[in-house]
């Protein structure tokens, strides 16, 4: 009887502790993307892109055009009329993908990443893996840098995947368009 009640005891620990480190990378991945979708000089987008190539298997084939239909606040993945192009590079895919994938998979209610019913613990390690991605960034200038040392042996860089499907991918990206356009 105690061993089952040790196992349960461990197994509980492990999954809440799994869930607060899934929590954790849900604040980490946000601040990554964001710091680095706004990066617009092409030569430092191409050094990411080449970056992730270069370190991630399959990364290459992560570029995807997909179209924007502003009226629906939607994403397709073929051209139509007043649909606006959107080009997505490997590192964007990538890092977005993660991150979607951490919080539609940890629960229902999209906790952190929407706010919804979070417990105090479930924040707090959303906040920690923000201020780790803070504590870590350097700037726009240095980008390379943080990549190289930082980013690629993060324990959250264990979330990217490089067999990421189109047509799978564009109903997760809605489930982001729509909770950030609420």
């Amino acid at each position: 009887m105690i061993l089952k009640i040790l196992f349960f005891l461990t197994f509980t620990f492990s999954s809440y502790a799994g869930n607060l480190n899934k929590d954790f990378c849900i604040g980490y991945l946000e601040e990554v993307y964001w710091a680095l979708d706004p990066i617009e000089e092409e030569e430092k987008r191409e050094n990411i892109v080449q970056f992730f190539n270069e370190n991630y298997a399959g990364a290459s084939l992560l570029n995807f055009d997909l179209y924007y239909d502003p009226s629906q606040r939607q994403f397709g993945d073929s051209p139509k009329d007043n649909l606006i192009k959107v080009n997505y590079p490997n590192f964007e895919i990538m890092i977005l993908d993660a991150y979607i994938n951490l919080f539609t998979h940890s629960d229902q209610n999209y906790c952190p990443a929407f706010w919804n019913d979070c417990s105090e613990e479930s924040l707090k390690s959303f906040f920690q893996g923000a201020s780790d991605f803070s504590n870590q960034w350097a700037g726009e200038d240095r980008v390379m840098e943080y990549l190289d040392t930082e980013f690629k042996n993060h324990q959250c860089a264990q979330y990217l995947n490089t067999s990421i499907n189109k047509t799978e991918f564009i109903p997760n990206l809605n489930i982001l368009i729509k909770e950030l356009t609420k």
